[in-house]
């Protein structure tokens, strides 16, 4: 009786030891959860304050200039902040002037025509019908006046104009086209040391050229200019326009 008594007491002892243990061992579960509970969320406070030092630290960080100076480039700042300043420089107003002036031009025909050279007349303007070239030894239609001149003469706009193109031709040299408004073209023909350019606006009586060596097909009527006028692209008599049309002829 003794010893089962005993045994009762052994194993209800035994269970009161392994219950503590259970309990011993559950608080230590639970508070070695919340330890490493509480180090990770240290761990993370402290990964976000180290992030945001290193945003703050670069938010204030200075990259190294060069510092070799571009002159070209201050130059250009400099001279870009007096325009803005003081306004546009003097030539760039006169440039500017000018293109405005030159915009608003609208040419007209004139109810006369200057001569442009100083010569007289070899070859009449004749598309009705054919005249001889000696050069040639033909007949043909000519488009133009053959005027006669010297080697070296001057040559002048016979009205205001816009030249249009200055061109080398194998008939007539070096030509220069003009537009003369309403519809009008004057051609030169057989000139040399061109002073205007293409795109350029002449006065009337403004020098165009000078004469030159004539071209092969103008070799036995000698220097001379080819001067043409057209209405529409199409040839008409400069003679009705000029002053004195017909005093000059040989």
């Amino acid at each position: 009786m003794k010893r089962q008594n005993q045994y009762i007491k052994n194993h209800r002892l035994s269970f009161q030891i392994a219950g503590i243990m259970i309990i011993i061992a559950t608080v230590g579960f639970t508070l070695m959860y919340f330890y490493q509970k509480n180090l990770l969320q240290r761990e993370e406070a402290k990964q976000e304050i180290t992030s945001e030092e290193k945003s703050e630290m670069a938010s204030h960080t200075v990259e190294p200039k060069n510092n070799t100076v571009d002159m070209e480039a201050l130059e250009k700042e400099r001279y870009e902040a007096s325009i803005l300043e003081n306004g546009m420089d003097k030539a760039g107003q006169d440039v500017m002037d000018q293109v405005a002036q030159t915009s608003a031009i609208t040419l007209h025909f004139p109810e006369e025509l200057v001569w442009p050279v100083d010569g007289k007349v070899l070859m009449n303007y004749s598309m009705d019908q054919t005249v001889y070239f000696k050069t040639l030894q033909q007949y043909q239609c000519n488009p133009a006046l053959i005027i006669a001149a010297e080697v070296n003469d001057e040559v002048i706009s016979a009205a205001a104009g816009k030249i249009t193109s200055i061109m080398n031709d194998a008939k007539t040299g070096t030509t220069v086209t003009m537009d003369l408004g309403d519809g009008y073209e004057a051609v030169y023909g057989q000139l040399k040391e061109i002073p205007v350019a293409t795109g350029e606006y002449v006065a009337a009586g403004q020098r165009i050229g000078y004469i030159s060596e004539p071209s092969k097909y103008y070799s036995e009527e000698g220097a001379n200019l080819y001067f043409e006028l057209r209405k529409d692209k199409t040839p008409v008599n400069p003679q009705d326009f000029l002053h004195n049309p017909y005093g000059l002829l040989l």
